[in-house]
């Protein structure tokens, strides 16, 4: 009954349109990626995209491609590149990105929102990016370390405890909502597997509780970014309008882009517009004197580790942090979440059995690039034999070593006696 279900409320959704809709459901789902120009010049990441593409209508960042293996190029090892339906890129284009200080996602796994709206915005923007599903933000923390994103502390909590932590401190809160996934049934069949009437009042009452912990961090003036990958009234719409009905200090922020939402100023696509499903809207809280209440992290000293530091970065200032056994380093004061932190911040290593190890996302991090005092290029072929896992050679003295390549991060080596010991993490190695 359920996929029944589905095709009589798309009637209701597409209206004159609703049988060419059932009948695109038949075709190839529309796969995307978007640039990581936090990372690197547009250009320069797309002399390295190595298979077809077709740049997106709607945005220049976004493209189009049938490549089946888009985790599997040098462009994605890099970090340039990440694989996101245009539609779901979109949702972050049409935001204002003056005078934003502070990012909070508050259902943000597997992160591709995160990474698109961090693009969007100044260097200098701390992010807090949760998910209340501990093996999805591990997910998430592995995606935002390979696009070289550290202003970001990822979190697992229950959103109402984050609300609570961080009222009244975000410019922009980004709320990716759960849903009933009615506009990815092409990508995801198996969403009719538990569709009903019933499942989507529930996910409706979830979203409704999702948006109030939302205006509780959402700061005077702020921006709240509200999206679903649905097409259900109740789940769109309508829960926009209940929402400004009970917040009259909130009013949309109207997007002219033409599509078939029912509610003026919020867009709704589907594969009508030659992507997948997506609902999305911007909202805007009036401008008033509100004050944050949140305290910092305090630094610890380790002076083996700042030894190491000081003899392998150019850093005149920077915190460290410790949280379990695990040392984070940030170029900002990082606030106190508390427990159930998955990141602060750049992973400096952990203390295992008594020994530190460096991490790999110290070499990965952005803010960090221009600072590293040694720093190796590597050629085609020693890209791809570093990437294979293989040992290097290489007339250089002992130290650790940044190496890039056509100058992007990959990763770090130690170098003993003229060879460059691998430390490209055995889950990332593979052969180019």
């Amino acid at each position: 009954m359920s996929k029944e279900l589905f095709e009589q409320r798309t009637k209701e959704y597409f209206g004159d349109d609703h049988a060419e809709y059932l009948e695109s459901l038949k075709e190839p789902c529309h796969q995307g990626f978007f640039l990581n120009t936090n990372k690197a010049e547009r250009q320069d990441i797309l002399d390295l995209v190595d298979f077809p593409y077709e740049e997106s209508t709607y945005d220049e960042s976004s493209f189009s491609h049938s490549y089946d293996n888009i985790g599997k190029t040098i462009a994605y090892d890099l970090g340039l590149i990440y694989p996101q339906d245009t539609a779901s890129s979109l949702t972050t284009k049409y935001i204002d990105t003056e005078n934003v200080k502070t990012v909070v996602d508050m259902c943000a796994a597997p992160g591709g929102k995160t990474i698109n709206i961090l693009n969007r915005l100044p260097k200098d923007v701390l992010c807090i990016a949760n998910d209340v599903n501990h093996s999805r933000a591990l997910i998430m923390s592995q995606n935002l370390e390979r696009p070289g994103l550290d202003n970001v502390i990822i979190t697992n909590k229950d959103c109402s405890v984050l609300a609570d932590q961080l009222e009244n401190f975000a410019d922009i809160v980004v709320l990716d909502a759960p849903c009933s996934g009615e506009g990815i049934v092409r990508k995801y069949p198996e969403v009719f597997d538990s569709y009903s009437l019933e499942r989507i009042n529930q996910l409706a009452d979830i979203q409704k509780q999702l948006l109030e912990d939302a205006y509780k961090i959402l700061k005077g003036n702020g921006q709240l970014v509200y999206s679903t990958c649905t097409y259900s009234f109740e789940e769109d719409e309508d829960q926009i309008s209940s929402f400004l009905e009970t917040h009259s200090d909130m009013y949309i922020v109207k997007i002219d882009l033409k599509s078939h939402s029912r509610l003026e100023g919020t867009v709704k696509l589907s594969p009508l517009e030659g992507t997948e499903g997506q609902f999305f809207c911007i909202m805007r809280k009036n401008d008033v004197d509100q004050e944050s209440d949140i305290s910092y992290l305090k630094t610890v000293t380790d002076k083996t580790l700042e030894k190491f530091i000081s003899e392998n970065l150019d850093l005149e200032e920077y915190y460290l942090y410790r949280y379990r056994d695990t040392y984070y380093m940030s170029l900002m004061p990082l606030p106190d979440l508390g427990s159930n932190i998955i990141r602060y911040g750049i992973k400096v290593g952990e203390m295992k059995n008594k020994r530190f190890e460096l991490d790999h996302d110290f070499y990965r991090a952005n803010s960090l690039k221009g600072h590293y005092r040694h720093v190796y290029e590597l050629n085609e072929n020693e890209l791809a034999r570093y990437v294979e896992g293989y040992e290097l050679k290489a007339d250089l003295k002992d130290a650790y070593y940044l190496l890039t390549y056509r100058n992007n991060s990959i990763g770090f080596a130690k170098c003993v006696n003229g060879t460059l010991k691998n430390k490209y993490p055995k889950g990332l190695r593979r052969v180019i």
